[in-house]
């Protein structure tokens, strides 16, 4: 019982690393967003405020991304203090992020 309790703990940091990883490429995966997707989400919702909308879908999608990886991988799902690591990983990204969508809002309007 305790061997297992210890290999879920290497799990459930094994599978933190890979989100801290995940997270380092988001510029490319904000990019692709940015230029195809968005556009498309744009006409169907109508969004008051861009970047919040843009911000709040993309760190939506990556905490259910990384839940349902993990959920597949585990067949269970994320533990709360797991769950908690995670969205506080993502947060310390959110910076990064309204950097990168305020210029493309900003090179949007000035095209």
């Amino acid at each position: 019982m305790r061997d297992q309790l210890y290999l879920q703990i290497m799990n459930d940091e094994e599978f933190f690393e890979f989100v801290k990883h995940d997270l380092k490429g988001i510029e490319g995966d904000l990019n692709g967003f940015l230029e195809v997707y968005y556009p498309m989400l744009r006409s169907s919702w109508n969004p008051q405020s861009e970047s919040d909308f843009i911000i709040g879908w993309l760190l939506g999608s990556k905490e259910q991304e990384y839940s349902t990886t993990y959920f597949h991988k585990h067949n269970k799902r994320l533990g709360m203090e797991l769950l908690y690591r995670i969205h506080q990983e993502i947060t310390r990204n959110k910076e990064q992020i309204q950097k990168r969508v305020t210029t493309y809002l900003e090179e949007k309007i000035s095209d």
